[in-house]
């Protein structure tokens, strides 16, 4: 894990005791819930919201939709601890001076204009329908979305170059889950293995999104999948790719290796490559001599490609990655269990396992 995501994590831990905790009255302490904390901290209208927040308040729309968001997370901080409360609170308010930024207001102080205030009001409503998946339990886990989201404004120099048809902003939206509650050194491996970071300098004029799905979660394993994509303002190139992060954390929370998977020797290799040579040729029929059976075993054979799921093993293609253009993007083939028992390990971690 970097350095700047330990210092969000251990940030949490450390804000946690301090902020769980309240005087009434007679100066007694009190602890405050989950809910109270999110409620109290996500209050634009509070006094520590900052100067944007306050903008927030005094629009009476911004601040219907702010409160539909606090209300979401408030619901959803009731299945985390206190150190994700905490990460729960910096996100959101993260998110809301990217979208600040994002929308063209570079002066937190300053009222919206027409422009502002549309790109403002739809920002907050897809921001409380993504406020419902904040926290999701899966597979026995609590896992809680973090968010490396900032946003900076273009500069005039790069404005300048692109003809007056420069977006107003750089953006940066990097997800990636964390399981919460007691942290176990498997789970603490397991966030330290998903966090992503990212890989390009907000000044570099390149817009960075990664976003996750959870392929697969057990006592034994997880699977995760990544779609991250790079667009380059000033140069006008984008790049798309996937990649799959899995755990074994039946074996103290590391990577998944091929042997994990499969029997030595057994032939899994050609098995599966020619099933995905059938299945891309099928998707490509207008291809003459596709695709090229040795880029798909290049690309199938790799763990770091696949996905575990209940129903089988999927074998992840990337654009370029099997003998196509970028345009052709990338391609799935998925391949039951039982299709492949001949070629299991045995001692395989579940659900690969129970197919053997």
């Amino acid at each position: 894990m970097s350095a700047h995501t330990l210092s969000i994590v251990g940030a949490a831990f450390a804000l946690a005791t301090l902020a769980a905790c309240t005087e009434n009255a007679s100066g007694a302490k009190t602890e405050l819930s989950s809910a109270e904390r999110v409620a109290a901290a996500l209050d634009v209208c509070g006094e520590d919201g900052g100067e944007f927040a306050q903008r927030v308040c005094e629009n009476t729309s911004l601040a219907e939709l702010d409160s539909q968001v606090r209300q979401t997370l408030v619901a959803e901080s009731a299945a985390i601890s206190d150190a994700g409360t905490t990460l729960l609170i910096q996100n959101q308010n993260r998110w809301r001076e990217a979208a600040r930024v994002t929308c063209g207001i570079l002066d937190a102080e300053a009222q919206p204009d027409q422009t502002q205030q549309r790109c403002l009001e739809a920002a907050f409503r897809a921001r409380a329908q993504d406020a419902q998946t904040a926290v999701q339990e899966v597979g026995g886990y609590t896992f809680q979305r973090m968010e490396l989201v900032d946003a900076t404004p273009v500069t005039a120099e790069v404005a300048s170059a692109m003809g007056g048809s420069a977006p107003v902003a750089v953006e940066r939206n990097i997800r990636f889950p964390r399981i919460d509650g007691p942290q176990t050194a498997e789970i603490r491996r397991f966030n330290e293995l998903v966090a992503q970071q990212p890989q390009f300098q907000l000044g570099d004029a390149t817009n960075e999104n990664v976003n996750y799905t959870i392929a697969y979660a057990g006592q034994e394993l997880i699977s995760v999948k990544f779609i991250i994509s790079a667009d380059s303002i000033a140069a006008a190139n984008a790049t798309n790719t996937v990649k799959a992060v899995t755990v074994v954390m039946s074996d103290g929370g590391r990577l998944l290796t091929e042997a994990d998977v499969f029997r030595s020797a057994s032939g899994w290799q050609d098995f599966i490559t020619d099933r995905a040579v059938a299945r891309i040729a099928r998707e490509f029929p207008d291809y003459a001599n596709f695709p090229p059976r040795r880029d798909v075993y290049e690309t199938a054979t790799k763990p770091h490609l696949w996905l575990i799921t209940e129903q089988g093993l999927v074998l992840m293609f990337p654009p370029l990655s099997f003998g196509g253009s970028h345009a052709d993007g990338g391609i799935e083939v998925t391949i039951p269990w039982t299709d492949l028992r001949p070629y299991l390990n045995p001692s395989a971690p579940a659900p690969i396992r129970a197919a053997v």
